[in-house]
């Protein structure tokens, strides 16, 4: 960063440089012409075609310092000290260095300090001390009476080149740590806005009268906005409201703040949508120290859309409400059930006639809870992504497999068990644990759901892709059932559903299982003529 403002010093430097020597030209030539013509004296004057001569070098060397763009210290060096040998040239042929305009020399040797430091001053100043030689014998060999004047000029330039040298000294010794100071400045800014660009939480800086002076890209994207709020009343571009709609004035808010507060019941409306979001107000505080710099004392906010974190919240405690009532049911009529049991027993009432259908009516309350806690494990697992491994799976052997697994069953509630697959179907990647229980789950659904008929395993190879399916001649599922089927804990009012228990979360967890394997189910069902439940996922392919 130092090398920035050097380089930017260097630049400006330069350019007036440039412009001093075309300028100082100018006047060394306007000064030879006029002692050409006779205004002034020509005592040293050598002829025209010596001052032409000089006038041609000088017009060359002051047109190239112009366009010229050269870097090279050696090169520009060679182009000072040409400049000063046409300069002395000048001088020594017209009025010597008894004019005050003589004094415009010390430009070149400040020059020679600046691109080639101290070796380059000492070049500069020898070339300018032989000149001065040089014009001294001149004037003493033509018997001038102007000598006197020639050493005050000398000394004049002598004094003011020591003057402006150690002004340049500590002028350039300031603008250093100016420079420094700036950069430093600069780089703590850049840090600043660095580390507040890669939080994840929107900041706004906010001073003591509601204007925005920082921000990070965070808070553009909660603002959802491209411009600039810097210099804009905090409230003029942050329009929240609260839970029931009304306009919430933050800096109000932020007035009243002594100690960070933290406000998560704000919403901000987008154009189509509504996020809800977590303002947390934290006044600035400057030590006793620090009064005296003036800072002001403003605000800083933070920002965070919790809109996903309310609704989980909420999901969460909406899950275990209904969980505890699903589960309320099974064990009062388990514990009832028992109880009536053990009154049973104690009464010697214990007959075989009238236990065993007690005990079967606990049973199937124990197996009910099982599965719901089956299915309730599955779904966390499928959540957290505890079986997110996937392995290289032979799907004839997996489809053989369910098929002999769920053959008894079938055969057993009176149904036509059918595998309809090609001869090979290949392999996928995949969870083995997650693709297993989908297509167990679509079996079990397809028995539990058929009184008569058939239910067929489909495996179908298009391309590069996969497509197994589950059908059956079941109950189907209605129009209005379709866009409700995939809810948690959600069962069909139809009386024949209802005869069947269930735990309203399969089909809650399928869907939760096919997202993890990158698919989705596709459902094809009418009402009294049974359902179709399929997955596409794309085949392994052989490597080339």
């Amino acid at each position: 960063m130092t090398r920035k403002y050097q380089n930017r010093r260097a630049l400006r430097t330069g350019k007036w440089l440039r412009v001093a020597c075309v300028v100082f030209a100018l006047l060394f030539m306007l000064q030879g012409y006029l002692v050409m013509v006779g205004i002034l004296p020509q005592t040293r004057y050598m002829g025209s075609g010596v001052f032409f001569l000089l006038v041609f070098c000088g017009a060359i060397l002051a047109g190239y310092s112009i366009l010229s763009h050269e870097k090279d210290p050696r090169i520009l060096l060679a182009r000072t000290v040409a400049l000063e040998i046409v300069a002395i040239g000048l001088v020594l042929t017209s009025s010597g260095f008894g004019s005050l305009l003589s004094l415009a020399l010390i430009l070149l040797l400040y020059e020679g300090y600046r691109v080639y430091s101290i070796k380059g001053l000492i070049l500069t100043a020898t070339v300018l001390t032989l000149g001065i030689i040089l014009d001294i014998y001149r004037a003493i060999e033509l018997r001038l009476p102007n000598i006197a004047d020639i050493i005050i000029v000398v000394l004049a330039l002598v004094a003011i080149t020591v003057v402006v040298s150690a002004i340049l000294r500590i002028q350039g010794v300031r603008q250093a740590v100016l420079e420094h100071s700036k950069a430093q400045a600069e780089l703590e800014r850049y840090r600043v806005s660095t580390l507040m660009n890669n939080l994840a939480q929107g900041v706004l800086s906010v001073d003591s009268h509601g204007i925005v002076r920082m921000y990070n890209a965070a808070a553009l994207s909660i603002l959802d906005t491209n411009g600039s709020p810097s210099g804009h009343h905090i409230d003029e571009i942050f329009k929240i409201r609260d839970e029931e709609g009304h306009r919430v004035h933050i800096f109000p808010l932020m007035k009243k703040s002594k100690y960070t507060v933290v406000h998560d019941d704000l919403f901000y409306k987008y154009s189509d949508d509504i996020v809800r979001l977590e303002v947390s107000i934290t006044p600035i505080r400057v030590g006793k120290h620090h009064a005296r710099l003036d800072i002001d004392q403003g605000f800083i906010l933070l920002l965070r859309d919790i809109t996903k974190q309310k609704n989980l919240d909420e999901e969460r405690d909406e899950f275990i409400s209904v969980v505890s009532h699903e589960l309320r049911t099974p064990l009062t009529i388990a514990e009832g059930t028992l109880s009536n049991i053990e009154a049973m027993y104690d009464k010697g009432l214990d007959s075989p006639d009238r236990i065993r259908p007690a005990l079967k009516a606990a049973h199937e309350q124990m197996v009910f809870l099982s599965r719901m806690v089956n299915d309730l494990s599955t779904l966390s697992r499928a959540e957290r992504g505890v079986a997110d491994e996937v392995e290289h799976i032979d799907l004839t052997e997996l489809v053989n497999g369910l098929y002999h697994e769920y053959s008894q069953s079938a055969h057993s509630a009176g149904l036509q068990f059918n595998l309809d697959t090609p001869h090979k179907l290949g392999s996928v990647v995949a969870s083995r644990l997650y693709l297993g229980e989908l297509l167990q789950n679509f079996l079990t659904n397809a028995i539990k759901y058929t009184k008569q008929g058939s239910v067929t395993l489909h495996a179908t190879v298009s391309r590069s892709h996969v497509t197994l399916a589950v059908t059956d001649t079941g109950i189907g599922i209605s129009k209005a059932d379709k866009e409700k089927i995939f809810d948690k804990f959600y069962r069909s009012e139809d009386y024949r559903t209802r005869e069947t228990r269930g735990t309203g979360l399969g089909l809650h967890v399928a869907k939760k299982l096919a997202a993890k394997l990158g698919t989705t189910i596709e459902l094809k069902s009418r009402l009294n003529h049974g359902s179709t439940f399929s997955i596409t996922l794309p085949l392994e392919q052989p490597e080339k």
